[in-house]
């Protein structure tokens, strides 16, 4: 769900004004002619392409592949980006969505009323872009047909882990013989990007800006304040990915994402308590009769018949999109990704209850498209394995070393499924060093995110000290499209004011300021549930997801 070094990246920046530098223009284009691609909430055949908003702007920017050599030809990708422009603007806020989400897409969204996310903010210039080597932006490209070998349970010897990361470095070697320019696949990390947001900076013309990170774009937020702190207005990081949580328990000299693995594993489960809660307080779910503890219980029974028999899906049979059988892992990884973000937790209790009914076709998995992978890369070159952080002793300043990507260091690392499927990167990444900041940053968290646990947030907070945490309660993953939360309302005084929100407690958000301690997080029975309190529901509400 990724870490680069802060110190790498101005070093970088530093290298980078030695360079001639492509001129700061974007170059406007017609919206009418760059549609972005249709998906689950946006669909293009219904746009009246005729009579587009006038405050709908569509742009490229060509910026250099490499930021460490000269711009010119043969060193050059051109991103797509969009914004959402008010006659008389406030300033400018850029928004990233996170992971290898569409950014351009979010404008179209906001442009033609097709979310309200973003309500309170359109005084502002609205800049998106999508990340390089995803959609608009010289996306990336790799056969999907060897992505098969990267499925399957974690190894649990040598030989299984040597076929997982023979597997990840086909796909990976795919990735370069199938992408341009040459070499594109090394330049896809934060280190490139927070270069990125910076040429659009200065092509708009803003002495600073204001940020929205939701997710990885909070990680990346935070990047581009560290590298550019001269820069920065309000930024608000929403959900985000911590710098330098690592450690090794086994090899203190070693990096490993020991800590941040836990942190996810205690994540999933307190959603997965957050969903028993939700049954116990909502009569529809088909396990409410049967109190506490009714859904984990469903689950595993699920996951055990399917361990044991596997699931037949008869309509997958003879077909060469699906597999005919559902096992445990299918179940397994199922669940996971639908309680990951925002999870629509009645949808998630009919599929456990059809399952076990005998009916697991919820648990089918759709095909997977280049644009559903693309993030592999993206965070590949943030923490791949090649090379790992030497912290010599408390010595903060050591270098990088090369280490066995051996089963046994696996095994004993605790490194999560990111780093296996990165087992085969052979590139160089920065070193994941933890991002100390002396900016006013409004930080926030929520007591039940999988994607990504409060652990993280207050990992990242500890070393901000003039900024101000906030923890919410009731809701998921991302404050920003749920306008009339507490947090968000609080998100949305910030970035238009710059007065961050004062020490506060109730039963949907608590704030602290530095020198305060969070409280425990909260007993997931005893928390407001349902979509009053944050929670998706595709019976009562419908959420615009970017």
């Amino acid at each position: 769900m990724r870490l680069s070094s802060a110190t790498i990246i101005l070093a970088a920046a530093a290298s980078v004004a030695a360079h001639p530098l492509p001129s700061n223009r974007i170059r406007w284009t017609d919206c009418a002619k760059n549609v972005p691609e249709s998906d689950i909430t946006f669909n293009s055949s219904t746009v009246d392409l005729s009579s587009l908003p006038s405050t709908l702007h569509c742009g490229e920017l060509d910026v250099p592949m490499d930021y460490s050599k000269p711009f010119c030809e043969t060193n050059k990708i051109t991103l797509g980006l969009a914004m959402v422009r008010p006659a008389h603007p406030k300033g400018g806020l850029f928004f990233n969505p996170g992971g290898s989400d569409a950014g351009v897409v979010v404008a179209w969204e906001v442009a033609l009323n097709l979310t309200n996310a973003f309500d309170g903010l359109l005084d502002f210039d609205l800049f998106v872009m999508d990340m390089r080597g995803t959609y608009s932006s010289n996306p990336l490209n790799v056969s999907l047909d060897l992505f098969a070998g990267l499925g399957g349970p974690y190894p649990t010897t040598q030989t299984e882990y040597d076929n997982v990361k023979n597997a990840s470095a086909m796909v990976i070697q795919s990735w370069v013989d199938n992408s341009s320019p040459p070499g594109i696949i090394e330049h896809v990390g934060t280190r490139e990007v927070v270069q990125d947001y910076e040429m659009a900076r200065r092509a708009l013309g803003y002495e600073k800006i204001n940020f929205l990170g939701a997710s990885q774009g909070g990680f990346r937020a935070s990047q581009y304040a560290a590298t550019f702190p001269h820069r920065v207005g309000n930024f608000v990081m929403d959900a985000s990915a911590p710098h330098g949580r690592v450690r090794s328990p086994h090899h203190v000299d070693l990096w490993s994402m020991y800590d941040q693995v836990q942190d996810s594993v205690a994540g999933m489960n307190r959603v997965m308590l957050r969903a028993d809660a939700y049954c116990r307080n909502n009569a529809s779910c088909p396990f409410h009769s049967e109190g506490k503890g009714s859904v984990v219980k469903a689950v595993k029974q699920i996951i055990n018949t399917a361990k044991q028999t596997p699931y037949l899906i008869p309509s997958c049979v003879n077909s060469t999109t699906c597999s005919p059988y559902i096992t445990d892992l299918d179940i397994r990884n199922g669940l996971q990704g639908a309680l990951l973000g925002s999870p629509d937790f009645p949808s998630i209790f009919e599929a456990i209850y059809s399952t076990l009914s005998g009916d697991a076709s919820a648990f089918i998995s759709p095909p997977s498209t280049v644009a559903s992978v693309n993030s592999m890369p993206l965070l590949c070159n943030d923490c791949g394995s090649q090379k790992l952080a030497c912290y010599s002793r408390g010595n903060a300043n050591a270098g990088t070393i090369d280490y066995p990507r051996t089963f046994e260091y696996f095994k004993k690392s605790l490194d999560d499924g990111l780093k296996l499927a990165c087992s085969g990167w052979t590139f160089p990444v920065p070193e994941n060093k933890r991002i100390k900041t002396n900016q006013s940053l409004l930080i926030i968290a929520a007591d039940f995110d999988a994607s990504a646990p409060e652990e993280w947030t207050i990992f990242n907070w500890e070393t901000a000290p003039n900024s101000v945490l906030a923890i919410k309660h009731g809701e998921d993953h991302g404050s920003f499209p749920l306008v009339h939360q507490p947090a968000t309302k609080m998100m949305n005084e910030f970035l238009n004011t710059g007065v961050l929100p004062s020490a506060q407690n109730s039963s949907q958000v608590s704030v602290y300021t530095h020198g305060m301690k969070p409280a425990p997080i909260s007993d997931p029975y005893a928390v407001p549930t349902g979509p009053e309190a944050g929670d998706v529901d595709s019976g009562v509400v419908v959420e615009i997801g970017f």
